[in-house]
């Protein structure tokens, strides 16, 4: 399996027309950062090859870096991914020109009910102002499964703060535009409003949840 390194060599990797926590995140230097956050993608590919998914959506797919690593792991995936950012979705397109990117709204996902195997969800409830919404549009498009992380908190922001990062934001470490902070119980209760949970787990410092849609 791939690392979450792009295969794109750096002197030819295209550069994003704006500036993304998620797209510093998958590129940092950082080789602490790097190594948690390879370990984090082997977990949930792991986790979502388990599955044998034949259609895949990623939610909130942002530079297409999960997308990468999902199809490389799983070649016959047919992988959809949307994003409200249409400079994320060009470098997404151009990182895996097999899958289908669109830009998307996650409160409306536009597509039919149990449209995909597997809805997949990384790093992007914690920003939202009405994430009960998401959740249930997710719900509504999976057939099988629908797969999230999240910062597994008080961990996230301690991780951060011991860093020295975002010292002047409260909660101290945390991102300046996250909104919701679960611990790992909290997050599997509030994914037990639409799912039933058959595994809450985690990557340090991230909290995973898989779980079934209701009929």
């Amino acid at each position: 399996m791939t690392s979450g390194v792009s295969h794109i060599p750096e002197a030819e990797a295209p550069e994003p027309d704006f500036d993304t926590s998620n797209y510093r995140k998958h590129m940092t230097g950082n080789p602490l950062q790097r190594r948690l956050i390879d370990r984090f993608h082997r977990q949930i590919t792991t986790r979502v090859s388990a599955l044998h998914p034949g259609t895949l959506l990623d939610a909130g797919c942002g530079e297409g870096f999960v997308a990468e690593i999902f199809l490389a792991a799983m070649p016959d995936l047919s992988l959809t991914g949307f994003d409200p950012h249409e400079g994320a979705i060009d470098l997404a397109r151009q990182r895996n020109p097999g899958a289908t990117f669109e830009t998307g709204d996650l409160y409306r996902i536009a597509h039919e009910d149990d449209s995909f195997d597997v809805v997949c969800c990384f790093e992007v409830l914690e920003h939202l102002h009405e994430p009960d919404r998401a959740l249930a549009e997710m719900a509504r498009v999976a057939r099988h499964a629908v797969v999230m992380s999240v910062p597994h908190e008080p961990f996230f922001c301690l991780a951060n703060a011991a860093r020295g990062k975002n010292w002047d934001i409260r909660p101290r470490g945390s991102d300046p535009d996250h909104r919701n902070f679960w611990s790992r119980q909290k997050f599997g209760a509030f994914a037990g409003k639409a799912l039933d949970v058959d595994v809450l787990t985690g990557s340090f410092p991230w909290t995973i949840c898989v779980g079934r849609p209701r009929a």
